[in-house]
């Protein structure tokens, strides 16, 4: 059995099928947790949504543009409609109010994150990361669906890997890189999001060895970016997170102590 995380699918359904056979998907053996955003934007996002409410081994996590598409049909909050709804909208109209009902269902029962144990390693899943300052028990839901730099700029949790998408790894790499990122200044994170909406890659982590895979966008979509087909970097997935927290944590305390006492 093979543990995959895969996020920000945002309606490019023929890539992520194209993925599922890449990696020899198995609903039988292996499992895949999507982090978040599979509607909106692509072409084919609840026919995407669709097939991983009723695909064997797929689990879904809730991400900030479900959430929004809830907010629009819960109180006709606009700001769906400034984030690339109509996709999603143009397909969601014309189900029966049966299949509506259960779609919409479905998004409310999504968890915001999920933490598992992988060979050994501490794996803490969402789709925007966390706030680093909260045990993730006692999370904001805006900092587990929209948080950017305060989670991906700090130390996040120790003894785990966070893994989150949101954020397209390009703003993180640069140089028109939309490789899956690896945080290596604290080793404790991983974005998978290469963007394949906007013209990067729909990639999948294997969590069992840090394999990554890529598959590129397709049927209309420009490639716009360059993705390098590399694995976790050689001792990211085994190191010392604990101790390198602690460190961090020290540091920021001698920081804070230090500029205290400068205003004294």
């Amino acid at each position: 059995m093979s543990i995959y995380c895969v996020a920000d699918i945002h309606g490019c359904f023929d890539e992520f099928k194209a993925l599922l056979r890449h990696i020899k998907f198995s609903s039988d053996e292996d499992i895949i947790y999507v982090l978040g955003d599979v509607i909106d934007r692509g072409p084919k996002p609840i026919a995407c949504l669709q097939y991983i409410m009723q695909a064997k081994g797929i689990h879904m996590i809730l991400g900030n543009h479900e959430q929004m598409m809830l907010d629009y049909f819960d109180y006709r909050d606009s700001n769906w409609s400034r984030n690339g709804y109509l996709p999603t909208m143009n397909e969601f109209s014309v189900l029966s109010n049966f299949e509506q009902d259960r779609i919409i269902t479905y998004l409310r029962n999504r968890p915001l994150y999920k933490t598992l144990k992988v060979n050994g390693r501490r794996f803490f899943l969402s789709h925007a990361g966390l706030n680093p300052k909260e045990h993730f028990k006692y999370q904001f839901v805006y900092d587990l669906l929209w948080g950017r730099k305060m989670f991906y700029e700090n130390v996040a949790l120790p003894n785990h890997i966070c893994v989150f998408g949101h954020t397209p790894t390009i703003r993180l790499n640069g140089n028109n890189n939309c490789s899956v990122w690896f945080d290596t200044d604290y080793n404790d994170k991983v974005n998978i999001d290469c963007g394949c909406v906007h013209g990067g890659a729909l990639s999948a982590l294997k969590l069992d060895d840090g394999e990554v895979f890529y598959v590129k966008p397709r049927y209309g979509i420009p490639i716009k970016y360059n993705f390098a087909p590399r694995s976790a970097p050689a001792g990211f997935l085994d190191a010392d997170r604990q101790s390198l927290h602690k460190q961090h944590v020290a540091d920021a305390e001698f920081r804070e102590n230090f500029a205290r006492s400068s205003k004294t």
